[in-house]
């Protein structure tokens, strides 16, 4: 009696088993894919991507790989940047998307790349450090009262150009 009901027992836990398993062929996979976080508005302090990778994904609307070509050329115009300027990589980058956005709805948009190396070469008419943000700032205005963009980072290195000469040989604007 107890070996007929072990194995009516056996033969029990045994069709259970068997209900539960379907065909290899017939399984249903569940593949979670998660969506792309949205790229952030301002790089902050805690923010823990590459300056230049963050420009490039909020310049396209998207995450970029590393390997991206523009954000090597991003990577590469921020670094000569840094070195002409007094703001730091991060406030660099703020600076361009905002400069880039104020254009865009001026209707004269301009990839950052193009910003940066524009306001490096501006910068490199003086030997001084300059403030990226107010530079980015008088060409903004230049480019609103309809300058080109070329006349208006000439005028922006002459302007600041002007004032170094100025501090240097400690001369003052006529009025």
């Amino acid at each position: 009696m107890r070996r007929a009901l072990f194995v009516l027992l056996l033969g029990y836990v045994l069709a259970l088993a068997a209900c539960n398993e379907e065909p290899d062929a017939r399984r249903e996979r569940t593949v979670v894919v998660k969506k792309p976080e949205e790229v952030s508005t301002w790089l902050s302090v805690t923010d823990k991507i590459e300056t230049a990778l963050w420009l490039r994904s909020r310049e396209v609307g998207h995450d970029v790989l590393a390997s991206d070509s523009e954000a090597d050329r991003l990577r590469r115009a921020i670094r000569q940047a840094v070195s002409r300027f007094y703001e730091d990589e991060r406030m660099i980058a703020n600076r361009t998307a905002q400069t880039g956005d104020a254009l865009a709805e001026a209707g004269q948009p301009e990839r950052y790349v193009d910003i940066l190396t524009g306001m490096v070469d501006a910068a490199d008419l003086s030997s001084d450090r300059k403030l990226y943000g107010e530079m980015c700032q008088h060409y903004l205005i230049l480019r609103r009262n309809g300058e080109g963009r070329t006349q208006a980072l000439e005028h922006v290195g002459a302007k600041f150009r002007h004032a170094n000469a100025c501090r240097e040989s400690a001369c003052t604007d006529a009025k």
